[in-house]
């Protein structure tokens, strides 16, 4: 893995989000009392609603209500996973003292133990993404650091965000979060291995709940890439705007970026496969720009992958 994929991967997971709690199932209400419960651990109490509220008018709280944004909460990604996990034990009517229990042995726990200083220590003593010495050396910085460390990468760094990187990356594995309520013991799942084999007695003798992982981040990561429900993008710039049309309405196989003082040079190129007629339909019906390529490759007697590179 490359030191620019665990870049991506990591601002992917622990970068914190507006989410709505709508794509999570659950109201702002229920995951304010979870975190004041402590079963969102490392996570502060989102802003409650504005108590002048309470002494308006009633019918200017009427007038309120209709034009009222919809509420938003912060959390990164691994985060807004455990929330799902814990509302659906919570529908499973699974005891809160029980889910206070569990998210202490999920979040809190590796944290005291020092998980995420075995992580580092793995990656200075066995380098196994061959990171540059420069990187190395700020891991060691970082290690050197008890404040950076007790309160930032031991909040972050655990066995349950590592499932929840594992998936964002890898989602052709099987990602679930194992649990038996009789015993409140769970475990993470995540390699390619007869799921019996990997389990320990209590989870062959005991019901168990499979939560898998995969369709909680899909649902998650929805609200921030399906262009139909994002209608506000004043938040980005003209550059963004002009990456976001190419990515989402050209869909492309590959964009080529060059930035310049004030706008972009792309280099756009697009895969089709198409039989003949409808090839010799393209070319008709299509105008290309002048200066593109378009590569036609024969796959067989009525079977064409044609390549228009646009610059």
């Amino acid at each position: 893995m490359t030191k620019e994929t665990i870049e991506e991967i990591g601002n992917a997971v622990f970068e914190q989000r507006n989410i709505s709690p709508t794509h999570l199932s659950v109201s702002s209400k229920n995951i304010n009392s979870w975190i004041r419960g402590k079963l969102v651990p490392f996570v502060p109490v989102q802003q409650a609603e504005d108590s002048s509220d309470q002494e308006m008018p009633a019918a200017s709280n009427a007038n309120k209500k209709n034009t009222s944004m919809p509420k938003w909460i912060r959390l990164n990604l691994a985060q807004a996973v455990w929330v799902s996990i814990v509302n659906e034990l919570y529908n499973f009517k699974v005891p809160l003292d029980k889910l206070e229990e569990l998210a202490y042995n999920v979040w809190q726990k590796p944290r005291e133990q020092k998980f995420a200083d075995k992580v580092f220590e793995h990656h200075i003593k066995d380098n196994p993404n061959n990171l540059p010495k420069h990187e190395i050396d700020k891991l060691k910085s970082h290690l050197r650091s008890e404040i950076l460390m007790e309160h930032y990468f031991r909040t972050i760094i655990n066995p349950f965000t590592e499932i929840v990187k594992s998936a964002f990356y890898r989602n052709e594995l099987p990602h679930n979060f194992l649990y038996v309520p009789e015993t409140n013991e769970f475990m993470f799942h995540y390699q390619p291995l007869n799921l019996t084999l990997d389990l320990t007695s209590i989870y062959l003798q005991k019901p168990m709940i499979s939560i898998p992982i995969v369709p909680i981040l899909s649902k998650i990561l929805l609200q921030e890439y399906d262009n139909k429900k994002i209608k506000d993008l004043n938040y980005l710039s003209s550059i963004e705007k002009q990456i976001r049309d190419i990515v989402v309405f050209k869909r492309p196989k590959v964009v080529e970026i060059a930035l310049q003082e004030g706008n972009i040079k792309t280099i756009v190129v697009t895969e089709e496969h198409k039989s003949r007629i409808q090839l010799a339909e393209y070319i008709l019906k299509n105008k290309i720009k002048k200066g593109s390529k378009l590569l036609i490759d024969i796959r067989s007697n009525d079977h064409y992958k044609i390549t228009l590179i646009k610059k």
